[in-house]
């Protein structure tokens, strides 16, 4: 499948800036399974630098700095990019090893440390009160390491409610565990938490997600978001990947971003700005699909 994506994100300063450094993830990442064929961007005011760059994980970004006055910055991100199905969907979720397996080998030297920095605990994700427990609930002795994490993913799906605004950046995953509300972020960090918490490895995967209509209703266009859901390192298989709030294996209508330990290290668009007072944010973004 082929998707257009435009992720477009404005800010608004009360008094003008005089000065901001930015970077931006926003950038689809190159896999197997994903090609991108187009890549550009448009920010006015017009950068006095701009850069592509390569994060410690191996994302594309971009860094830009505006050294002028200016009270908006608008950032316009477009790409086209093709998804084949992902290897994972060829493998029977009962013919993967057992997870015990698994977490024994993360310890070998067969295991690189590239993988096995994401079982420890990170900035957003920590073994808090329970996430054992509720973790090993799916993960019973001797079960299929994939078929677990299905059942993970079930859960996660039924247990946890979909709540935008009760959560935001800052909001500590216990809150989201206690509460059981939140959105793609926070379940994607409770799921690489439980899994973590075991000893496995997981990591944080951003992008975005084809969302279609309800039947009879028209597309509206800008109404999409960012996505993030997680991936569980499977030896056989390499990095599968899970999505909790939509209770999927991720097939081919998923776009990736970046891979990190958490939202932390692959925030869409974060930088400083030289301003007096607040500033106001106004995101859109457009998933569509097209032919050819």
């Amino acid at each position: 499948m082929k998707f257009q994506i435009t992720h477009n994100t404005r800010y608004e300063y009360p008094l003008p800036a005089s000065l901001c450094h930015n970077i931006v993830y926003q950038v689809p990442g190159v896999y197997d399974f994903q090609q991108v064929h187009k890549f550009g961007w448009q920010i006015t005011p017009e950068p006095n630098y701009l850069a592509n760059r390569k994060d410690f994980f191996d994302n594309d970004y971009i860094y830009f700095s505006v050294q002028k006055s200016h009270q908006k910055l608008n950032v316009e991100i477009k790409s086209e990019v093709e998804i084949i199905k992902p290897v994972w969907t060829d493998f029977l979720p009962q013919n993967t090893k057992p997870w015990e397996e698994v977490v024994a080998w993360l310890h070998t030297i067969e295991a690189s440390n590239e993988i096995r920095q994401f079982y420890l605990e990170s900035k957003h994700i920590t073994f808090i009160d329970g996430i054992r427990e509720y973790a090993l609930t799916s993960f019973t002795p001797g079960r299929p390491i994939m078929q677990a994490m299905l059942d993970l993913n079930e859960r996660i799906n039924k247990d946890f409610k979909f709540t935008p605004g009760f959560t935001d950046n800052s909001t500590p995953l216990a809150d989201v565990f206690t509460y059981k509300k939140g959105v793609c972020q926070d379940f994607a960090h409770f799921a690489i938490a439980c899994v973590r918490s075991i000893g496995l490895a997981g990591r944080y995967v951003s992008g975005y997600i084809e969302t279609l209509p309800p039947p009879g209703k028209p597309r509206l266009v800008g109404a999409d978001a960012s996505h993030a859901w997680m991936a569980l390192y499977i030896p056989e298989i390499g990095w599968v990947e899970f999505d909790a709030t939509n209770n999927l294996l991720v097939n081919d209508r998923h776009i990736r971003v970046a891979n990190g330990r958490d939202f932390a290290d692959v925030v869409p668009l974060k930088g400083i700005v030289y301003s007096g007072g607040g500033q106001k944010m106004i995101v859109s973004v457009d998933v569509k699909r097209i032919e050819g």
